[in-house]
């Protein structure tokens, strides 16, 4: 059989499918127009990425509710933590770069955080990887946070040195904290010796080429920015700016749907795992090591629980899970006295969905979400399909073939060391003599299901009914079959995702 595990990254089957999530782009559009209705939002602003290109973006409202100016894709909003992922993009290039590990205590590099202890003799020391996933012990400090965007450095110095109190021990849970990302801009500053502001723009923001990305907001001209607002006796009120400070690495950018596309590209641009020169400002590698979810989500605050089909925890400044039907999911919100933001990324697919608001922690992840049910309810919103190795394909082959007419010299040929011991070939050739005569002889083997090189499964329907045979290959050169399983199939098995 062939030894050869290499594959071809995996590729979307239907060549029609950019035009067939076309279709969805008007149903996108009345989402985020009822969205705004239901939530008395001034303005939204949209978009959706498809392969790396804005396929689709719009606005409804105002972006001030003194002035005429529609929102729009090139309105400047405040995003807020979803800044977030930028503060942790900046973390991973400076790792990158060899300038500092993720294991590090933090205090290696904050000397206000030397002497911090932790609530707890046996607390270990509070790290980079803990403040990037939310696990340092913190308190969820929304409320708070949001209204110290502005503090200046001297005064986080000061409190980092009277040491923050702990929720909960570090380390052993997730626990949303933003002063845990104004500690890793702190981390940047220190590293870099640059503010992480200035590191995050030159870093990231300008190789991507978003120029109406900004941390000054409020210092643009009034026909670009969008105002935020509250919702006070029944009628709009401005929100008094919020400028940059101290905690400006936890939220405090602003930008464009249009600027953020790009954004979301580079992070749709680390699927799938491949050969081939790196493009962007961060390494592939590292974007895919920000989507994985390194904390499970903690059972509160009730509030921030997933959808419905949705297990998920928090990555790099993320969270990120995999949804029953739609796999994988990479998002986060924003939310800031005046505005309210979500992006939600498929990487599997291709296809990201982001909306700005300028209403105070509007909920706008309830667009977001109608808008990718939109986009999935045209039935293009399928993954890539993955290639199988020559050795997997070898070996799927071969008991087929045993299958078929079992031979002893093909079934030692194939088997792993391991084969035999686990259940004698004799013993095996037996239960697949049993299958033939209960099912009788194959009339079409079913497309072979990948589950990495050395992994995988299909249908062989016979003539008295179908069977599921799955194998795993030997760690081993050349790989050998270390477990097969051949039975009958359950209604639905292998039937694609969502059906």
């Amino acid at each position: 059989m062939e030894t050869d595990t290499a594959v071809p990254p995996p590729a979307f089957a239907d060549p029609d499918r950019p035009a067939r999530l076309a279709g969805a782009f008007g149903a996108v559009d009345q989402a985020f127009a009822e969205f705004r209705e239901r939530h008395r939002v001034p303005g939204i602003a949209f978009g959706v990425v498809v392969d790396g290109t804005l396929a689709h973006a719009g606005g409804h409202g105002v972006q001030a509710a003194d002035r005429p100016a529609p929102a729009g894709p090139r309105s400047v909003f405040r995003i807020a933590s979803m800044t977030k992922s930028f503060t942790a993009a900046a973390v991973l290039r400076l790792r990158d770069d060899g300038r500092l590990a993720l294991d590090d205590p933090a205090g290696a590099h904050v000397p206000e955080l030397a002497a911090l202890r932790g609530p707890t003799t046996d607390s270990g020391p509070v790290t980079i990887r803990q403040l990037l996933t939310m696990a340092a012990g913190l308190v969820e400090d929304d409320p708070w946070a949001d209204r110290h965007l502005a503090m200046p450095a001297a005064e986080l110095s000061g409190q980092l040195r009277a040491g923050p109190p702990f929720n909960h021990p570090p380390g052993i849970g997730l626990e949303y904290s933003n002063l845990g990302y104004a500690i890793l801009g702190r981390v940047i500053e220190a590293v870099s010796g640059q503010r992480a502001q200035e590191v995050i723009t030159e870093r990231i923001l300008r190789p991507l080429r978003m120029a109406d990305t900004t941390w000054d907001a409020d210092r643009l001209a009034e026909d670009r920015r969008a105002v935020g607002h509250r919702w006070e006796d029944g009628r709009w009120v401005a929100e008094p700016p919020l400028a940059d400070g101290a905690f400006g690495p936890m939220g405090g950018l602003a930008t464009t749907v249009a600027d953020f596309a790009r954004y979301a590209a580079c992070h749709l641009d680390a699927w799938p795992p491949r050969d081939g020169p790196e493009t962007g400002p961060l390494r592939r590698a590292s974007i895919r090591e920000m989507h994985q979810a390194w904390r499970a989500r903690a059972p509160l605050p009730i509030a921030r629980q997933p959808p419905p089909g949705m297990r998920d925890g928090y990555g790099y400044g993320l969270f990120c899970g995999d949804h029953d039907r739609l796999g994988r999911v990479v998002a986060h919100s924003g939310g800031l006295p005046g505005f309210g933001s979500q992006w939600l990324a498929l990487p599997d697919h291709g296809v990201a969905v982001v909306g700005f608001a300028n209403l105070t922690y509007a909920p706008v992840r309830e667009a977001v979400w109608a808008a990718v049910w939109a986009l999935e309810a045209t039935g293009a919103l399928v993954p890539r399909s993955a290639a199988a190795s020559p050795a997997l394909t070898a070996a799927r082959d071969a008991v087929v073939a045993l299958y078929a007419a079992w031979d002893d010299a093909t079934a030692r040929a194939l088997a792993a060391d391991n084969l035999a011991l686990d259940r004698p070939l004799a013993q095996r050739r037996q239960e697949l003599a049993t299958l033939r005569a209960s099912h009788g002889r194959c009339t079409a083997i079913g497309a072979l299901r990948p589950l990495g090189a050395l992994r995988g499964e299909w249908l062989m329907t016979c003539e008295r009914g179908t069977l599921l045979a799955s194998l795993m290959l030997s760690p081993t050169r050349p790989p050998r079959l270390q477990s097969l399983t051949v039975a009958p199939a359950d209604p639905g098995a292998l039937a694609p995702a969502g059906a």
